[in-house]
Parts: structure tokens; sequence; C-alpha cells
């Protein structure tokens, strides 16, 4: 199975960012489990999809938003299409507190499960709740948590355009390959993909990026 995986990762890693993804995508990882410790999106209406996992009951990820007065506010929560997330009850389920710049929280809480199939990477989701609204000026503050231990994806913004600037983040690169780990829940292949793509762009390396795609899969 993780060799399959691997492969997928290396395809998906030499597609274009446009077409690999609607969102540009971001891993939270485990030390991010407050606002503060979490990326900051510089412009909140840029189309965001954080992915995140829950390892405990209670347990939180954070990260902020900048939006100008006036800008439009979307957020939503989404889960895998997967178990053991489709099968927790309401109660369960990771939701978002939202917190504006004035101080003033918001709890999103569930209102719809919405199952949709993201064509790109040929993963599943479920949508949990979907906010809009018009931003104040200023920082937001997300928290995710929940009552059990989840994977989530948080979507933020609408607008598409891959590669802006995002504070606070020590794992720009994954991409895709982050999404494609975090979704089989096998964070540890994200390593392996890694140590894959620096040997594929390692500058002394005069093969072409059809032949490097052959080397990696007879390699697996």
């Amino acid at each position: 199975m993780k060799k399959v995986l691997l492969i997928a990762l290396v395809l998906f890693g030499l597609l274009p960012a446009s077409i690999a993804a609607a969102h540009d995508p971001i891993i939270l990882t485990s030390e991010q489990q407050t606002p503060a410790d979490g990326p900051l999106l510089v412009d909140g209406t840029v189309s965001f999809a954080l992915y995140g996992s829950l390892e405990a009951a209670d347990d939180t990820r954070g990260f902020r938003v900048n939006f100008n007065a006036g800008d439009p506010l979307y957020i939503s929560i989404l889960i895998p299409d997967l178990a053991p997330e489709n099968t927790l009850d309401d109660v369960s389920l990771p939701f978002v507190n939202m917190e504006d710049p004035n101080g003033t929280t918001v709890k999103l809480a569930i209102t719809q499960k919405v199952s949709f199939p993201e064509p790109y990477t040929g993963t599943n989701y479920v949508r949990l709740t979907e906010f809009r609204g018009t931003a104040i000026g200023g920082t937001y503050s997300i928290t995710v948590t929940g009552k059990s231990a989840a994977r989530f994806t948080v979507s933020v913004g609408e607008k598409e355009m891959f590669g802006t600037t995002v504070e606070n983040i020590p794992n720009r690169d994954l991409g895709v390959a982050g999404v494609m780990a975090w979704y089989s829940g096998d964070q540890g292949v994200v390593a392996i993909e890694e140590t894959v793509e620096s040997v594929v762009e390692t500058p002394s390396s005069k093969t072409s990026s059809s032949n490097q795609l052959t080397l990696v899969i007879v390699v697996v």
C-alpha cells in the first residue's frame, strides 16, 4: 500500500499546482496547537486548505487569518470520508472556534454533512459546516478542536491563487504530497517523499522529468 501511495505522491508532485489542487494546501503540525503557534495567512480572501489531525479528545490546532475591512469571509470545515471520521457522531466531530479582531468568538457548529469527491487527488470528503460573511479589518484567530481524535480540513477564502505568502509555516513545500500522506493517515510517508524529491531535483541530474518518474517507480 505504501508503495502505491509513494508513486501517487511523486505523480502529484510533478503536476502544476493549479491542476493538483483547488486550494493552496498547508499541513498543520502537532506543535501548532494555538492560533499564535500556527500559520498566519496574510490574505484571507485567497483560497487555502489547512489539513490537520487532532490526536486525542480536546486536542487543538490553530492558525490566524488577516482580512481587510469589507473583505468576503469564507470558512468551512471538512473531514475525510473515511473511518474513523465518517463514523463519529456529531458531538465527537471536530469544529471551529473563530475569534474576530474585536475578541468575539463564534463556534461554527455542524450544520450539514455533504459528501463530495476531490477529483484532482482522488480523495473524498464530508463538509460539516460552511460560513460566509463580511470581515472586519484585522487578524482572525481560528482554533479547531473536538471530542475525539480526528483528521480535519479547514478551507479559507475563495480566490484561487497559489504560492501566496504564509508566515510561520515550517513545511510550506509539502504541498499535495503532504495532503496525500495526511489522507492516508501515514505521516511517515511524507519523509520518504521528501527524500525522493531531493534526489529527483539534484542539480547534477541530467535526466528529464519523465525519465525521473520512471526511475522512481522502478526503484519502488
